[in-house]
């Protein structure tokens, strides 16, 4: 070793805007969505149940339905477990960034370039280096339906299988430690499979170029917006009811049914709607607006399809109480949520294209965040460019074939806000209203026959639901190409 007579004076390569045509390459991961809305879903559970002790301490603190007693105790306590969780859901949606590094020979250049953060580039030949810093806004990836779905059915299948030895034999060592190692599985695959599953479809058919990211907010938006929604049904309607001489905690009683069909529709499509109207900056037609509610109505039912399944788990018999619960909800209410929430989509897609000065001025929401202008290849494990049909601009082939066969008999969809937003509590009222009449009908009745009537009208909902589908979804997706601007 001796000393450098001659030493090197360079400078640090700076941070320059990365240039229009710029290619990025990264490894396909279709499941780390899954995982991360996963770990953003069980946060957005905490934060939706203590927020009703923080408003609560502040209108009701002993929950009863009448205003008051006033106990800031309860709000402070209930803010003060919620800070953790509030913060841990802004550390999961922090901005992600990308950081490209590009050598380009060139006879002027360097054989040595320091970046920041102590890294050096060195070449073999001078180069020039350019370095780029932009926000990762690789595109929507998801598993495939087929898997997800498979996953939901499999999984419900063992867990009911490991779960019924509890309920049939009793508590025993060996009954009670299947129960406890399947039940978080269970809760698991029960709430979030059937959610991912139809978002994969909507995703990967619809026709819907979007990137992760926004993606990303977008179900959060909707896991969000339980939180006024669980607010109005606690706390604020039965205070209402009670002032009109209605009990909303008696079960079977007309309170309990008003909040079903009455605040539980209006107080739920009014907070969804208000979620997609925040994500207006990324509404570039009625169809992303459809595609925007839909999923904003996926966020919601991730998280209130958790309290079922958690409800139904921790019940008697809760091998068949869960298996029955996550099937139905899975082909009902989960679509539905989506359906209601997308048609009132469609019509704010509507409106923002009929007044542009509305746009300009929600384009100012704190939620727009400006995409670098890049081009994403993704690659499998092998390096080989993986199919793009995930964000291709058109609707799988296999969509199209299906509601071609509806489309001679499709609906006009809303095109104003009132209208969507009417048919969508008007859907949803009719869902809970008609359930809780006919289970109020038949509540002193414990024959067979009771319960295959309202199977069978489970049934009936379900058909309807599914025929309002294949009615309004063809006008969404078979429509001309107004993706662009």
């Amino acid at each position: 070793m001796q000393p450098n007579n001659h030493p090197l004076h360079l400078s640090a390569v700076p941070l320059t805007p990365p240039p229009q045509a710029l290619t990025v390459w990264r490894i396909s991961t279709p499941w780390q969505t899954v995982r991360s809305m996963l770990a953003l879903v069980l946060v957005c559970f905490f934060i939706a149940q203590l927020a009703v002790f923080v408003v609560g301490g502040l209108v009701d603190a002993d929950f009863n339905g009448t205003p008051g007693p006033v106990d800031p105790v309860y709000t402070l306590v209930g803010g003060t477990c919620m800070s953790p969780f509030l913060l841990l859901f802004f550390h999961l949606r922090r901005p992600r960034l990308t950081h490209s590094v590009q050598a380009v020979p060139d006879p002027s250049g360097s054989n040595v370039h320091p970046l920041s953060g102590g890294l050096v580039v060195q070449a073999q030949q001078p180069v020039d280096v350019r370095q780029h810093l932009f926000r990762s806004n690789a595109p929507l990836e998801m598993p495939r339906p087929l898997h997800l779905w498979a996953l939901f059915l499999g999984g419900i299948t063992l867990s009911t299988a490991c779960l019924l030895p509890l309920s049939v034999f009793g508590a025993t060592v060996i009954t009670v430690m299947i129960a406890v190692m399947i039940v978080l599985p269970a809760w698991l695959i029960g709430f979030a499979a059937p959610v991912f599953g139809w978002w994969s479809i909507t995703s990967r058919h619809m026709g819907i170029t979007v990137s992760r990211r926004d993606a990303e907010w977008m179900l959060a938006a909707g896991m969000l917006s339980t939180v006024p929604a669980i607010v109005i049904n606690s706390l604020f309607s039965p205070i209402g009811l009670n002032a009109i001489g209605l009990d909303a905690y008696e079960a079977g009683s007309w309170g309990e049914g008003m909040i079903l069909f009455l605040s539980a529709p209006i107080g739920e499509e009014l907070s969804k709607a208000f979620a997609v109207l925040m994500l207006s900056h990324l509404i570039v037609s009625p169809k992303y607006g459809f595609y925007i509610g839909s999923t904003v109505g996926l966020g919601f039912a991730l998280l209130e399809n958790a309290q079922y399944i958690f409800m139904a788990l921790a019940g008697d018999n809760s091998g068949l109480a869960y298996f029955f619960t996550a099937s139905l909800r899975g082909l009902s209410s989960i679509p539905g949520h989506a359906l209601w929430t997308g048609l009132s989509g469609y019509a704010i897609g509507c409106w923002l294209d009929r007044n542009p000065k509305a746009r300009r001025v929600l384009d100012r929401s704190p939620f727009l965040t400006p995409d670098a202008e890049a081009q994403w290849v993704l690659y499998d494990a092998k390096g080989q460019p993986t199919a793009s049909s995930g964000w291709a601009k058109m609707p799988s082939q296999r969509m199209a074939n299906i509601l071609k066969r509806h489309e001679h008999h499709a609906w006009r969809m809303p095109q104003t806000v009132p209208v969507g937003l009417g048919f969508a509590v008007l859907g949803h009222a009719l869902w809970n209203g008609s359930s809780w009449g006919v289970n109020r009908a038949l509540s002193n009745d414990d024959s067979t026959s009771a319960l295959l009537l309202e199977l069978s009208w489970l049934v009936v909902m379900i058909f309807g639901l599914w025929v309002c589908i294949l009615r309004w979804l063809p006008t969404v997706v078979l429509s001309a190409n107004d993706d662009e601007r």
